[in-house]
């Protein structure tokens, strides 16, 4: 027996079953948004692997010898790539999942299908450009004769609260970028001043002892120092309590943001 497609606008059983109905639609879209992503491109991947690497060597230049001696033992060149590998996995599937729907609305205009399939589909691709980016930090690694252990597994739920959290604020910004184009011209600015609120280029432990509970607020805080620590095992595992403020945080965001796109999902389309 087939299942008869009833837009829901709330998330309830309905919207789950609904959403498990046009999973090969998720795939579909995945699958089209890396090969338009690599077509027709000389480098391919590699253009992915620049970035964080041009990055990293400006980073490396001007802030390395600054920091060196809050990183312990840990080579500033790892340290910093750590940190970019992250960033740029969550910056990328929140500014794309925020614009994903102007995109997309040819396709929107014309057929039905659960909107939140569009921004969810960027946010699942993008871990495949993070792979891509990951080649590099094993090179590194090897050159720099670290080794990995059991630790790294803590990289999956960091890398899942991450996803969360990114896919949460960009509903909220695929909501609003649809009916306000200021949106798409704000997000660069806002991923900027965010990524010198976060430990890409320096510790956590740089920040003042009475600045780091509001500091702490930021989910990206606990999760990068855990991505380092999974990875490098470098100094003391991270407080508990950022840790667990970016996993509450993330997960109320993501509610939050697939709440409030559900409820307004249906007058989006009106106003590409």
């Amino acid at each position: 027996m087939g299942y008869e497609v009833r837009p829901t606008s709330a998330v309830s059983r309905e919207f789950f079953k609904e959403i498990w109905f046009f999973r090969r639609l998720i795939w579909l879209f995945i699958w089209r948004d890396i090969v338009v992503r690599y077509k027709n491109t000389i480098i391919g991947a590699a253009w992915y692997v620049l970035q964080p690497l041009a990055m990293m060597v400006v980073f490396t230049l001007f802030f390395g010898s600054v920091f060196k001696r809050y990183i312990g033992d840990l080579p500033y060149p790892l340290f910093a790539y750590g940190g970019l590998l992250l960033w740029q996995l969550f910056s990328r599937s929140l500014s794309l999942a925020a614009g994903s729907l102007v995109v997309y609305d040819y396709m929107l205009n014309k057929i039905y299908f659960p909107r939140i399939i569009v921004p969810a589909s960027i946010v699942i691709g993008a871990v495949f450009d993070f792979l891509v980016t990951a080649v590099l930090l094993g090179l590194m690694l090897a050159y720099y004769r670290i080794s990995i252990g059991f630790s790294v597994l803590l990289i999956i739920p960091v890398l899942l609260i991450t996803q969360m959290f990114s896919m949460g604020c960009g509903c909220f910004l695929a909501a609003l970028d649809a009916r306000h184009r200021d949106v798409r011209h704000a997000i660069p600015l806002l991923m900027q001043v965010w990524m010198f609120c976060t430990p890409v280029m320096y510790p956590a432990s740089y920040v003042p002892e009475q600045w780091r509970m509001l500091y702490s607020l930021n989910p990206m805080v606990g999760l990068t120092e855990a991505f380092r620590w999974a990875i490098y095992r470098s100094g003391d595992l991270p407080a508990l309590s950022s840790m667990g403020m970016a996993a509450v945080i993330g997960t109320l965001v993501f509610v939050g943001g697939v709440v409030f796109f559900q409820k307004v999902q249906g007058t989006l389309v009106d106003t590409l």
